[in-house]
């Protein structure tokens, strides 16, 4: 069996896939942390079972390794390649035919026009949290709403105008209209559309086209979807798995290499 693995370690979670016999076979997710290089070898030992993670090769010396994302210099590999490179090519894996990759991480979010699974132009924001995972993050923390509810709440549609996109300043903002009595939902979906106007400043510098695809720890929200559908003016669908968008790209470019 010809296998590859792909090792996207980001700044909240590492995300492992491992290919297979033409399909991605399995896939893996830990807690960044503080240690990159630990996250990255028990994501390793989850995708490659059976084997004591003391006894890891660095990298596996029968199974190729492409690692990416904020931490890949930290991930024992072949060889690493960019993230926005192999989201591209894990977006095409996901949604054949895509041409328009929408990836919010935890640090930045990218805009990625694509062809064949090929990057041919991009846009990334990362001096500034607004807009990313971080953001949102903050937001939820604040309101004591969990990941799993966002959804719920962004399905009321209703939204407030948030003056600061800024992290820092945005917290206080949010406990001023808590104060008064705005609802959750209301600072939620005006987070969302403040999200969704970030990344569609940035998406109008790339050629856009459908099917555009949303990656990332948000790739399964179909309220932050809507929200960037109404910016960006085409649709943005959520796909299942898209947080391993990275992962699955880096899987399938070492796989590939491993071939010649």
């Amino acid at each position: 069996m010809r296998a590859a693995i792909g090792i996207d370690c980001g700044s909240t979670f590492c995300k492992g896939a491992l290919y297979a016999d033409g399909r991605v076979a399995a896939l893996a997710v830990r807690p960044t942390g503080w240690d990159l290089a630990a996250a990255g070898r028990r994501v390793l030992a989850d995708l490659l079972e059976g084997r004591p993670e003391p006894a890891l090769p660095e990298p596996a010396d029968d199974v190729p390794v492409v690692a990416t994302g904020y931490g890949r210099e930290k991930i024992p590999a072949s060889r690493t390649v960019t993230e926005i490179t192999c989201h591209a090519r894990g977006a095409e894996y996901l949604r054949p035919g895509v041409r328009c990759v929408i990836d919010v991480g935890g640090q930045d979010y990218k805009v990625i026009a694509v062809r064949d699974g090929k990057v041919q132009s991009f846009q990334m924001n990362d001096k500034c949290a607004a807009g990313s995972g971080r953001f949102l993050e903050m937001v939820l923390h604040r309101l004591e709403v969990p990941l799993e509810q966002l959804d719920a709440l962004l399905a009321e549609e209703k939204s407030v105008a948030l003056n600061s996109t800024c992290v820092v300043f945005a917290e206080s903002e949010v406990i001023g209209l808590l104060a008064q009595g705005v609802s959750r939902a209301e600072i939620l979906g005006g987070v969302a559309a403040s999200m969704a106007a970030k990344i569609a400043g940035q998406a109008a510098r790339v050629g856009l086209a459908a099917p555009a695809v949303l990656t990332g720890g948000l790739s399964a929200s179909r309220g932050i979807s809507r929200a960037l559908t109404k910016s960006l003016g085409l649709p943005v669908e959520p796909i299942p798995d898209g947080l391993y968008a990275g992962a699955i790209g880096a899987a399938c470019l070492a796989f590939e290499s491993g071939l010649r």
